[in-house]
């Protein structure tokens, strides 16, 4: 009857994790929603974010362009941002990058960061995995981690011989990063797993500690220094079983040393590098904003920021996008403002509205959470001319309707 039972649970088992996999979705989604939206909005803003195409071959460029703003209202609870790095995220290694300038610097590495900072990327990617990848540029902070800008589905097709990643090394020579050495590096790796694996399988299935339950209970009451050999704590054949596997290690890390040294001769550091990238050419600044307040109706999912600005320029300016995290709102989709333009030499208090489902979907006003707030760049344009503010305000929910 017992085992009648068991077999039972063990079918019920089984058809629930069938059920479950064959119900389960696939998941499309890139870590955007797992930060809190105090976090996205508050930290960097992405402007003009451009791909060259949503569709390349392997070894084909891709080319991602745009700006990053690191604000001035980045949050008081991260560290402040001083050294940053712009990269991309993905799936895995679909794309390899080939070139990477910040404000027209080269920009191999980390470069130096700081509030208020406007920078300028040009990122050359290259196709390396077959298949339809989702791909974000994001910069990548010290202390604080990935800030993901706008994303984009890319299709890398596949060509005949595959992608061959290939560099010139210092002598002239032309390899494929991809398969250089990968049978060397492979049976090396192998090599030195085997010793790891004898050592761990004879501590865990020979010694007397893991298989006799009496040995345990008596190990603790060895004295300090001793192996305990008369209760079979640790025998003789462990310590020579340890001598032989600290040995071969040895002999295995020389020999690898010599035939590094003599078949690579020349051999350069891994540099650290770390610059700091020229001030982008700013225009003439015409709009000025201070700290506003917003409120946040979750039944429509609207926004509505009030914020005093002033024109100090000698032109009328109007709004024409609002720019926080990864998103931008511009008229057509979802933005009113009032008044629609500022006289020059005036200040306003410009009521900012925005009506998109991306407010609760992408959890950025989440009503359960301790922070609620709004932050961003409020872009003005006067006599064909751009220029944005940052601005932010706390959050007052008109009703509290809770999404989950």
């Amino acid at each position: 009857m017992r085992h009648k039972r068991i077999h039972a649970l063990l079918l019920a088992l089984i058809l629930d994790l069938i059920f479950t996999l064959g119900t389960g979705g696939v998941a499309f989604a890139h870590g955007e929603r797992a930060q809190e939206g105090f976090l996205r909005m508050k930290t960097a803003a992405w402007q003009d974010v451009r791909f060259s195409s949503s569709d390349v071959k392997q070894g084909e460029q891709l080319v991602i362009t745009g700006k990053v703003k690191v604000l001035e209202v980045w949050p008081a609870t991260l560290a402040s941002p001083e050294l940053g790095y712009v990269n991309v995220s993905a799936s895995g290694p679909h794309f390899v990058m080939k070139e990477r300038t910040i404000n027209g610097h080269p920009a191999p590495a980390s470069f130096s960061l700081e509030k208020g900072g406007l920078y300028e990327f040009r990122m050359v990617l290259e196709g390396r995995t077959p298949g339809y990848w989702h791909v974000h540029p994001t910069l990548f902070v010290l202390h604080t981690g990935g800030l993901l800008g706008p994303g984009q589905w890319t299709t890398v097709a596949a060509v005949p011989g595959g992608y061959r990643n290939l560099v010139k090394l210092f002598d002239g020579k032309i390899i494929d990063l991809d398969r250089y050495a990968t049978g060397w590096v492979f049976w090396f790796s192998f090599a030195g797993f085997v010793p790891g694996v004898w050592w761990m399988l004879w501590w865990t299935m020979k010694h007397r500690t893991v298989t006799n339950v009496a040995v345990t209970v008596l190990s603790g009451k060895v004295p300090l220094n001793d192996p305990g050999e008369d209760i079979g704590l640790i025998t003789k054949a462990d310590h020579k079983t340890s001598t032989l596997i600290v040995i071969l290690t040895v002999i295995l890390l020389v020999v690898g040393w010599i035939y590094m040294d003599q078949n690579w001769p020349i051999r350069i550091p891994q540099q650290v590098l770390r610059s700091t990238p020229p001030r982008l050419a700013e225009p003439a600044q015409f709009v000025q904003a201070k700290s506003g307040r917003a409120t946040y109706d979750p039944r429509s999912d609207t926004v509505v920021l009030n914020t005093e600005v002033s024109n100090t320029g000698s032109q009328p300016m109007k709004l024409v996008g609002f720019t926080t995290s990864n998103l931008t709102f511009s008229h057509g989709n979802g933005l009113l403002v009032e008044p629609a333009v500022v006289e020059p030499r005036q200040t306003v208090t410009l009521k900012v509205a925005i009506q998109n489902k991306v407010w609760s979907e992408e959890r950025l006003i989440p009503l359960d959470k301790p922070q609620m707030g709004i932050a961003g760049l409020l872009v003005f344009e006067s006599d064909g001319r751009q220029d944005s503010v940052t601005t932010e305000a706390p959050v007052t929910p008109i009703v509290f309707t809770v999404r989950r």
